[in-house]
């Protein structure tokens, strides 16, 4: 009797302890992209439950980004404040995802030599095609023409680099427009947008290219997720 109880005990503290480091845990502390810890990171890592991405990737994102907007909220952050976090958060999200579904390295805000001063938001470096540029966007309004123009500059040293577009714009119809204008070529270097409902095809097509360290004498600057 005295053993089963010892053993009880034993197990109670290890789920106790378990759970505490769980809660404590500060996944974009641990990321080591966020140079400052600035507000951004904290609201993200007081919310984030990183076992919501059993649930796929669009249902992660979209309830952390939720979270995170509610928790900002009660603080009395203002909705332009909100606003300017929630783009954080949403590379946040998409560098824990790649993480989770080992598709590093991944860089967080890299630049390539070839065209300085132009940060990507998330990208991968692949043997097949070079740079994978995945741009975040929360909202989408003119914002996918300038991660257009982004791939534009890219494309003419890597012909063979693949740009992507995710968002999580609540109006889907502005997102079909986009969708619609990639396929008619009236955007003519984003090969496809991604939101919510469908990020799972993005994270199919990374797992058929083989990710590599991104070539230095390619690299100027950026966070590395490994």
């Amino acid at each position: 009797m005295k053993t089963c109880i010892l053993t009880l005990c034993i197990f109670a503290v290890t789920v106790t302890a378990a759970r505490t480091a769980d809660k404590s845990s500060a996944p974009v502390r641990d990321l080591g992209v966020s140079s400052s810890y600035g507000v951004s990171a904290q609201i993200f890592d007081e919310v984030v439950q990183l076992a919501d991405l059993e649930n796929g990737v669009g249902p992660f994102l979209t309830t952390t980004l939720s979270n995170c907007q509610k928790h900002a909220e009660k603080t009395g952050r203002s909705a332009q404040s909100i606003a300017n976090l929630r783009g954080n958060w949403l590379e946040y999200g998409m560098l824990l995802a790649l993480k989770y579904h080992k598709l590093t390295p991944a860089y967080f805000q890299a630049e390539v030599k070839v065209v300085p001063n132009a940060r990507n938001d998330v990208m991968v470096w692949s043997k097949e095609h070079g740079p994978i540029i995945i741009s975040c966007k929360t909202s989408l309004r003119e914002r996918y023409k300038q991660a257009d123009l982004e791939a534009v500059a890219l494309k003419a040293h890597y012909p063979d680099a693949r740009f992507f577009l995710v968002t999580i714009d609540p109006d889907k119809q502005h997102v079909d427009r986009v969708r619609k204008k990639i396929a008619d070529k009236e955007v003519v270097a984003l090969q496809a947008i991604y939101d919510e409902t469908d990020i799972g095809g993005l994270f199919d097509f990374l797992k058929t290219v083989t990710l590599t360290e991104f070539p230095s004498d390619a690299f100027k600057d950026g966070k590395v997720v490994r």
